[in-house]
């Protein structure tokens, strides 16, 4: 890995990729984004699960994008470009210095096939002017979805007053344990579990539960990887 490549991960925030490629419920996200907003990245959102329940409604973020001073498209990023993007100056000499060998150019568009810096294949979209200028920067998930992992500490006291239970339901339950308050819970799965991927797209994961009734078996295989199972408290109604 180039210097360069090091570089703009040093440089970028750091909850960048946190996010592209992952996929939660609306209710999660908001959480999420109070925290480390990426308003200013022109996200490109796209609806994997609707719900009649628009909180409980699954979306992914795709893709984000950073602008410079040259673009008309959009704000430019506020934040620290890395030397070897100098914002605002870039060519395709810098952009292939920082990523490598493209996988197209064409006229005033190039594409990179990277890594994010959780080892997660990307594409990087160059954009460039009719100059040749760098226009904006577009970091494109190529991976499959994987979940936007609950934190506790991402837990705001926003939440806690929309909830108005207990601290014990802002916490990841255990299976087969008792539900603490009334209301809906959503299944999740270690990352890297062979089934992660089937039960995070699966409205099995979602079951409404009223408080003091036992969590039911999710159905994982082999019958053992049951006890990794958690629940998440998501709302009352």
């Amino acid at each position: 890995m180039s210097g360069a490549y090091v570089d703009l991960w040093q440089t970028f925030p750091a909850y960048i990729p946190e996010f592209v490629g992952h996929h939660a419920s609306h209710s999660v996200w908001e959480r999420h984004l109070e925290q480390c907003p990426v308003v200013a990245m022109q996200p490109n959102w796209q609806v994997l699960e609707a719900d009649d329940t628009p909180e409980l409604a699954i979306w992914g973020l795709q893709s984000i994008t950073l602008h410079t001073a040259v673009s008309e498209m959009g704000a430019e990023w506020p934040g620290q470009w890395p030397d070897a993007l100098p914002a605002g100056k870039s060519t395709i000499t810098h952009t292939n210095a920082c990523f490598g060998e493209p996988l197209l150019h064409a006229q005033n568009i190039a594409l990179y096939q990277i890594k994010s810096p959780s080892n997660l294949d990307w594409v990087a979209q160059c954009m460039f002017t009719d100059l040749g200028r760098l226009q904006h920067l577009t970091f494109v998930k190529m991976h499959d979805w994987k979940p936007l992992v609950q934190k506790l500490e991402d837990l705001s006291a926003l939440q806690k007053q929309q909830t108005q239970g207990p601290s014990a339901a802002m916490e990841l339950i255990a299976a087969g344990a008792q539900a603490p308050l009334s209301g809906w819970y959503e299944a999740i799965l270690p990352n890297g579990h062979p089934m992660q991927s089937y039960f995070a797209s699966s409205d099995t994961r979602l079951i409404f539960r009223e408080q003091g009734e036992r969590f039911p078996s999710l159905g994982v295989t082999p019958r053992a990887d049951e006890a990794l199972v958690q629940w998440l408290w998501l709302r009352a109604k």
